[in-house]
């Protein structure tokens, strides 16, 4: 393989594309060690006509590594045709960004209103007028070279060095596999698009004018304006009956809500407020752990719950907490969550933690405990000194000890956090998760956990130290959290600690 200069174009491109892909090749291959992606990645920027910068080259790689997981997931093959249409000459920039505002609902005038200026024109021309079978020809042609150029890479000998032969020749069953399915699964995808795109053409253009002066003819420019024209008549009697409807519930609301002698406005307001939960009921700390993700990690997508974040008024359930679909690991593509703000649970888990952090808190307990509030409770809610150590994900390490301590921290086998009985095993066990994850209300992205879940299962019968397809957190909320989420007035979201547990815990 043709090495790349040092000082190149392309060498920045191949080490800005490293720093980004490395740990999920590393993962997929070997799960730990030097990561070979630089490899592939050669291979894609000096085999592949068109694929120069190190976006595409990472959306090609990931877009294989994810079909290569699910070959017949049509979702996955669709993302991937829209890469590749990105490198198609020409026409590729204009239609890969039209075809990912296509792709997430908006309608054409949406579309032309979301791209710059500067591309505006161009979206709207290629838009308008697709060549689909040049389109497929161009994607599987270039597919073709650039599995190659990825089987090619994970073959070389340096890949072989780093993961053993066996483990790469297996994955390059699975890439051969996919490389034989795609002019059949390429052809679906374009299937796909085509009828998105028909669907968006029919979308009438936004209430806005943006649209209308992007517009390149006087054709183009009427056909806009009546559509704008329509489409504002429409808006104005949808306008009218939404304003008929709210004089007449405010009329009944000052009916209902007139306030008796001895009531106040203020007690009138509330009654149309939703209710928070209590601190014991778990539900803020939920709430503040799913926001923590959200902004400290924004590839993460809730996939339990319908893909709703808790709220500080949501209704309390036995299930998984938290389900999040971080796409941008292959080899684990879900994190399973639990929250934990009771003190006693947290006490039992915080045992598993490094010896360093262990002892950092056994220190801020003493001091809570001889710094009491005045109803003579350690005063964990205003210890400054607890920030220190906040928002941090904490590996623990897989020994028996370990097991035992978090064993100790979570719910037992048969019975929930309040002793009902249940039919599950450990909380946040395998065992836990396999059967509880079917039960949940799942997202399409957190339905792409439930194959990857059966085939765990399969292994599992197989070797017991099969890797799970997900991560395992348990998050740790602290009252001192909840004092600052309420003194922020619902601004602030952190959390004590994160424990990420090994496979090899919680086995059973």
């Amino acid at each position: 393989m043709s090495t790349i200069p040092a000082a190149g174009p392309a060498s920045r491109a191949l080490r800005s594309a490293d720093n980004s892909i490395g740990t999920w090749l590393t993962d997929l291959v070997t799960g730990a060690g030097s990561s070979p992606s630089h490899i592939i990645v050669t291979g894609v920027l000096g085999v592949v006509p068109g694929v120069g910068q190190a976006m595409d080259a990472r959306d090609l790689i990931v877009g294989i590594i994810a079909i290569a997981k699910s070959p017949a997931a049509i979702g996955g093959w669709v993302e991937l045709a829209i890469t590749l249409v990105g490198c198609v000459p020409a026409a590729g920039d204009a239609l890969k960004v039209g075809f990912k505002l296509m792709k997430q609902g908006h309608s054409f005038g949406r579309v032309l209103e979301a791209v710059s200026p500067k591309l505006r024109g161009n979206v709207e021309k290629y838009m308008r007028k697709v060549d689909w079978g040049m389109l497929a020809g161009e994607a599987k042609g270039l597919f073709t070279k650039v599995i190659a150029a990825f089987i090619d890479g994970l073959d070389s000998w340096i890949v072989k060095a780093v993961a053993g032969g066996p483990q790469v020749r297996q994955i390059i069953g699975e890439l051969q596999a996919v490389q034989r399915s795609a002019p059949k699964m390429i052809d679906e995808a374009f299937g796909e698009l085509k009828a998105m795109h028909a669907k968006m053409m029919g979308h009438e253009l936004p209430g806005s004018t943006a649209a209308v002066a992007a517009t390149t003819s006087k054709a183009t420019r009427r056909e806009a304006q009546e559509a704008f024209g329509a489409t504002a008549s429409r808006q104005q009697i949808q306008a009218a009956r939404t304003e008929r409807k709210l004089v007449a519930k405010r009329s009944q609301d000052v009916k209902a809500n007139r306030a008796s002698p001895n009531s106040t406005t203020a007690s009138t307001k509330k009654k149309g407020q939703p209710k928070k939960r209590n601190w014991l009921s778990g539900i803020p700390a939920e709430h503040i752990t799913d926001y923590y993700v959200k902004t400290k990690h924004v590839g993460f997508r809730k996939s339990n719950n319908g893909g709703k974040l808790t709220e500080e008024y949501s209704v309390p359930h036995n299930g998984i907490d938290h389900l999040w679909h971080n796409k941008v690991n292959i080899a684990k593509p879900f994190v399973v969550g639990e929250t934990k703000s009771s003190i006693f649970d947290s006490f039992k888990l915080m045992a598993a933690l490094p010896a360093d952090l262990k002892a950092n808190f056994d220190v801020l307990r003493a001091n809570e405990a001889a710094n009491p509030t005045p109803s003579g409770q350690p005063n964990i809610f205003h210890n400054q000194n607890r920030d220190q150590h906040a928002n941090q994900r904490v590996p623990i390490d897989g020994s028996p000890a370990n097991d035992e301590s978090v064993r100790k921290g979570v719910n037992k086998p048969g019975v929930d956090k309040d002793g009902n009985p249940t039919n599950l095993a450990t909380q946040m066990s395998h065992q836990w998760i396999l059967r509880g994850v079917a039960k949940e209300n799942l997202t399409a992205n957190g339905q792409l956990l439930l194959p990857l879940i059966n085939r765990f299962r399969t292994r599992r019968t197989l070797s017991p130290d099969a890797p799970a397809p997900y991560q395992r957190w348990i998050s740790l909320v602290t009252g001192r959290q909840l004092h600052k989420h309420q003194q922020s007035k619902g601004a602030a979201h952190d959390i004590q600690v994160i424990m990420h547990l090994p496979d090899n815990i919680l086995n059973r």
